[in-house]
This record gives C-alpha cells, structure tokens and sequence, in this order.
C-alpha cells in the first residue's frame, strides 16, 4: 500500500502542473482558419440553389422599403429562383401609418411592385432600399461568407425543426452588409452576425444580422430546391390604349 501511495506522489510531483491543467479545461471554439472552409462550402451551396423560399424578419425600428415615400416594413414572405429572380409579400406601413400588404419582384427585366389598393403592377425604379436578389448573388451572402467574416467561430449545435443545425459567428463590416439589406450602418463599423447551416450539405437555415439598439435582421430559409415560379409582372395598358 505505501508502494502504491508513493508511485501516486512521484507522479504528482513530475506530471506538468500546466498539462493537468489544460486536460480540465473545456475545449475553445475553433478559430476563423478552421470555419473559413465550412463558409466557403456554404457559399457554394447557396450558388448552387435552384430555388428557395425565405423570410426576411426586420427586429426594432421598422426599415425603408422606399425611403422617399416613407413606406416601412418589418415581414416578408419572398421565394428565389435562380439565378435572378425573387417575389417577396410585404407588409408594409404606409406614411400615414395604415398598414398594407404589396408584393414586390425583383427580375433581369427590372423590379415591379403591387399598388396596395388596386393590385396593379407598376416598375418601382431602381434606387429602391431592398433588394432580394443580392441576397443570393455571387457578390451577396456568397461574397461575404467568403471573404467578408472576421473572427469567425463555432459556437456549436442546435435543433432547428427537424435538423441539426451547426451554429457559426462572426463579425461583418458594415460597408459589406449595407448593399444586401439596405440599411446605413457604418462602412467601418464590425456587426456581428451568426449562421446556421445543416451540417453535411452545408445548405444555409437561418442568418441574423445584430445592428445594435435591439435593431436587427433574420433570415429564415425553408423548402430548398423545391419548384416555384417568379414570373415578370404584366403592367396594365397606358390609359387611352384598352
């Protein structure tokens, strides 16, 4: 017995306190080198997209949807259709605050809107605040999970429906998440942004975007490569040609 006590003190004694140490600690997240290979794969996923349908949740003050004619939104229900073609329902507030709902597309012939009251299409020009095709081109979220995310990390895994989705972070430069939603963050400014991906095909579930102030974006994807349609609007007749 004291053969056994004295063999214990020895290794005690030379065993690296550090060692022991370092063995009871928990393991860190991994660093920006070891996500970056998982961004990329998620940005080749969402290229490789056929189609997709999304929600797009504004969380804190209500966002632009046309600035000059003080028309806000906080939901939308919008579908894609690769390469180029988004439909969004939005629910949108007017200037004098009555709430409406309008559906905006986004196409290569131009971006066409809904008139709330009488359903019509109309071309909405160009200088318009969101635009959701960006979101799913080469130089939108592809572009920044490529290249735009510092420090990025794995915070780890959550259930998300049915799927067990891995959890990344980082943080984004204004000046790269500006063109994708629309907002005036500061060019300079980090914001930090988290990503949730199904694991092994490395298709995108969920993204959020923290402005600061409780401001803030959630993107929320669902029924990937399932078939839809984003037909280019048929305006009405100039008047005087029915």
């Amino acid at each position: 017995m004291r053969k056994v006590q004295a063999t214990l003190v020895l290794l005690c004694l030379f065993t690296p306190f550090g060692s022991l140490l370092k063995a009871q600690q928990p393991r860190p997240a991994a660093g920006g080198g070891a996500v970056q290979p998982t961004l990329n794969r998620t940005a080749d996923a969402i290229l490789a997209l056929k189609s997709t349908r999304f929600s797009l949740k504004r969380e804190g003050a209500p966002a632009f949807l046309d600035e000059k004619n003080g028309i806000t939104f906080t939901t939308a229900d919008c579908i894609y259709a690769a390469p180029d073609r988004v439909s969004c329902n939005v629910k949108v507030s007017l200037k004098n605050g009555t709430i409406v709902q309008l559906t905006r597309v986004w196409v290569p012939e131009g971006t066409f809107q809904t008139n709330p009251l009488t359903k019509q299409w109309a071309k909405v020009p160009p200088d318009s605040n969101f635009n959701g095709a960006v979101l799913f081109a080469r130089t939108g979220i592809p572009e920044i999970l490529r290249t735009g995310v510092q420090k990025a990390q794995t915070v780890g895994t959550e259930k998300l429906g049915t799927v067990q989705a891995l959890h990344l972070k980082g943080d984004v430069a204004g000046e790269k998440l500006n063109p994708l939603i629309g907002t005036s963050l500061k060019d300079d400014q980090l914001y930090a942004v988290d990503l949730w991906i199904d694991e092994k095909p490395a298709n995108p579930l969920q993204l959020h975007v923290a402005e600061g102030d409780a401001n803030g974006w959630l993107i929320e994807l669902s029924g990937l490569n399932e078939p839809v349609t984003v037909a280019t609007p048929q305006l009405p007749p100039p008047a005087g040609r029915q």
